[in-house]
């Protein structure tokens, strides 16, 4: 039986299932161990994991004085004490219906993929909603409030900090018509989990959000028919795709209240390590850190994004490619990317050692290796099976990750539309 208690409570004897926070404060390479060394348990007591599950089906359980105590009868029940001259007694009412309480936005209380998938999803059809007037906002020239973003940056950190997947998986399915706008939303969630990742300061994490939410907004003036054509652009077309950087700029420099590395981040995140990007061909520490981040998020997002005139790329396979970019991209930035997104993303093509194709649905924070799968196509039977999610991390060897795989290499030409229908399936 799994039991979570505080830190503090853990003793010797105790079979420790898994230790929760981020897997950087974790003070052992595993999380799963029976506790019979006193300086482990020390080391333990010391770190900063507040909260342990423990298995006391393999190990020793909590205390008795350390159980939550059952709540106390009131030493005199007013209820059933006489009432006036005819002794009568004041009627016993039931206990009161639970209190259905609205979901907090902005609560960072962990949940599994699943769950926080539903508010993900009620969460990006709001913030699409924002992105459109936002974008309208820029084409009108209409100053941007503030206030009103740190309050979006705010529910998605928090969206984040409770499952760091969910969201992105839920704007990785984007369609023609939103992709601008769910294209700051992914990007600003990425920034988000990278900063997390490289622990920066809230302050700065919150700006790394707001950077890659408003990167973008100068695509507001480009023409649709120019950032959706399936051919290749003339070099006229291509100097006014280029020009979002200074037009998104200047535009939220007027406003006058943008942090400069907003700022900055608007202005350099198409700019390479080499000098080969625009608009002011800027090389190695030249750029900025944030925008060093936003290079890596924006240039990921779009690869793995469904466009018009072409699939995205598999997200396991766009890390691969990222890699192997290695004069473009900071090399220390992106491995703590990768450890933001999971080494296998989450809507990534595996093949199983129980010759199945699955698509990753969640992350382990305490493996990266080991997430949880959807498998949904047999080799051997060479037909669908019923989807059902497996944890890696809890399956004792039954099954594991072979390769990572590709679409194309599988002639699944109907990969995206399929590849959606599974991770919506998986919330």
């Amino acid at each position: 039986m799994l039991k979570r208690i505080r830190t503090e409570h853990v003793e010797l004897g105790m079979f420790l299932h898994k230790m929760e926070g981020s897997w950087f404060a974790h003070p052992f390479w595993k999380s799963r161990m029976l506790l019979e060394d006193a300086e482990q348990l020390e080391t333990l007591k010391a770190s900063k994991v507040e909260w342990v599950q423990i298995d006391t089906s393999r190990g020793a359980d909590l205390k008795p004085s350390e159980a939550p105590a059952p709540p106390r009868a009131p030493a005199d029940d007013q209820r059933d004490r006489p009432f006036g001259r005819a002794g009568a007694t004041i009627a016993r009412r039931g206990a009161p219906p639970p209190v259905s309480r609205p979901f907090d936005p902005l609560s960072k209380d962990r949940l599994p993929a699943k769950a926080e998938m539903v508010h993900a999803n009620r969460l990006a059809r709001k913030s699409v909603r924002a992105m459109q007037k936002i974008f309208d906002d820029s084409r009108l020239g209409n100053a941007i409030k503030l206030n009103k973003l740190e309050t979006m940056i705010d529910e998605i950190s928090s969206s984040i900090q409770r499952n760091p997947h969910a969201f992105m998986a839920v704007t990785r399915l984007k369609n023609t018509s939103e992709y601008l706008y769910l294209h700051a939303l992914s990007v600003c969630a990425l920034m988000i989990s990278l900063a997390q990742q490289l622990r920066l300061s809230p302050e700065e994490v919150q700006q790394a959000g707001l950077a890659g939410l408003l990167m973008d907004v100068g695509m507001g003036h480009v023409p649709q028919e120019t950032w959706d054509k399936d051919s290749p652009l003339t070099p006229e077309e291509w100097e006014v795709v280029k020009s979002h950087t200074t037009l998104a700029h200047e535009f939220l420099a007027l406003g006058g209240e943008m942090p400069d590395a907003v700022l900055d981040v608007c202005l350099h995140h198409h700019e390479r390590l080499d000098g080969s990007g625009y608009p002011h061909g800027l090389k190695g520490d030249e750029i900025g850190r944030f925008a060093r981040m936003a290079a890596i998020c924006d240039t990921y997002d779009a690869m793995t994004s469904n466009r018009i005139h072409r699939h995205g790329e598999d997200p396991s396979r766009a890390l691969l490619m990222l890699d192997e970019a290695q004069t473009l991209y900071d090399p220390e930035i992106f491995q703590a990317f990768q450890r933001a997104v999971g080494i296998y993303p989450i809507g990534s093509l595996v093949r199983l050692r129980s010759h199945r194709l699955a698509i990753v649905v969640e992350q382990n924070a305490d493996d990266l290796t080991l997430p949880v799968v959807r498998p949904f196509y047999s080799l051997s039977d060479r037909s669908f099976v019923k989807a059902e999610d497996i944890d890696l991390s809890n399956c004792f060897g039954a099954d594991q990750i072979m390769t990572r795989e590709t679409p194309e290499g599988w002639d699944m030409t109907e990969w995206p539309a399929l590849s959606a229908r599974l991770l919506a399936a998986a919330g």
